[in-house]
């Protein structure tokens, strides 16, 4: 028999303290192979994370089935508060299931999926916020630019530039070297007369770079709700990035864009002088924003007809450079 009253019913309503939450999955089923370096690795990410984070975001990880050290060692992460929430599965539910899943659960506005091999820069979040706060339709940014992404399912964008929603041009890349580095920490080729020019759009006086891959990028809340509702049932790769988070980003009409300046570093599967050269550099964030405030996101419709269209049209109409260098992978040997 229940006797007196919760007292959380006294004082029932919760208050938003947070308006950007990151979600960084883990997945280390044992610390040999290929995996002997990572729990290293992701320290540093997480570490970063928590370095670079304002005051008005959280950090979520989702251990995916890794083994007891490593869930050992997430624990004490959150005791320490270095991670706010921590979500642990028995075993491996797949990359994209857990993310999404972890995503959906959140009430922040905005909401940072990454990789665990990334090393985020002093000023990522608030670059990234900036996008958002002055392209009202971007439904993600990413805090790195890489030109090949300006096709790669970016057709609400080049709608929106044809229309003259957006401005457009060509740009030399202000960091070219740090472009060039994030090329080589996935095996490409990188070449200077093609990918050194970004493709820049604007809006309200502030850039930013049409396009954006998927290793680490910021999305609105609400489209987790618009994305596949049903489980990818795939472990990693296989086209669940592209399927389940993608293509609806630009189906739905909003924007796919990356920020100008490169604010991660790629640190691959091993520990390495340059990963700690680049985690010295941080500082902790002491700022404090205020509470972030979006205007609702209008949706559409992007068809592949459509898609396609735009795709031509943009080329022709607005790309004038050489056509694209083929892309070489390089995977490197352990």
């Amino acid at each position: 028999m229940r006797t007196g009253i919760n007292p959380a019913k006294l004082d029932s309503k919760i208050s938003q303290k947070y308006h950007h939450r990151i979600i960084i999955p883990v997945f280390i089923p044992e610390i040999s192979g290929y995996f002997k370096d990572l729990m290293e690795v992701y320290r540093l990410c997480i570490e970063s994370a928590h370095l670079t984070q304002h005051g008005r975001s959280a950090i979520t990880v989702v251990d995916n089935g890794s083994c007891d050290q490593v869930k050992t060692w997430l624990r004490g992460l959150q005791d320490q508060g270095v991670i706010e929430t921590l979500i642990t599965h028995g075993e491996n539910v797949g990359k994209i299931d857990a993310i999404i899943g972890a995503a959906r659960g959140c009430r922040e506005e905005l909401i940072t999926l990454s990789d665990s091999d990334i090393l985020f820069r002093n000023g990522w979040q608030e670059e990234v916020e900036k996008v958002f706060r002055n392209f009202p339709k971007a439904g993600s940014v990413a805090p790195f630019p890489i030109a090949r992404h300006m096709y790669y399912h970016s057709s609400s964008t080049q709608k929106s530039v044809v229309t003259g929603e957006l401005g457009f041009k060509f740009q030399e890349a202000k960091e070219p070297e740090l472009i060039k580095e994030v090329y080589e920490s996935y095996g490409w080729n990188y070449e200077c007369d093609y990918d050194g020019l970004l493709p820049i759009v604007s809006k309200n006086g502030v850039d930013a770079v049409m396009g954006s891959g998927h290793q680490v990028f910021t999305i609105r809340r609400e489209l987790f709700f618009k994305m596949p509702l049903e489980p990818s049932f795939i472990k990693i790769g296989a086209g669940s990035e592209l399927n389940w988070i993608d293509k609806p980003i630009n189906e739905l009409g909003t924007l796919r864009l990356s920020t100008v300046n490169t604010l991660v570093h790629h640190m691959g599967n091993q520990s390495t002088k340059e990963n700690y050269t680049e985690f010295e550099k941080l500082v902790k964030n002491k700022n404090t924003p205020d509470l972030l405030n979006l205007s609702p996101l209008i949706l559409s419709q992007i068809n592949s007809l459509e898609h396609r269209a735009l795709l031509k049209i943009f080329k022709i109409k607005y790309d004038k450079r050489p056509p694209a260098p083929e892309l070489k992978v390089q995977f490197k040997s352990l």
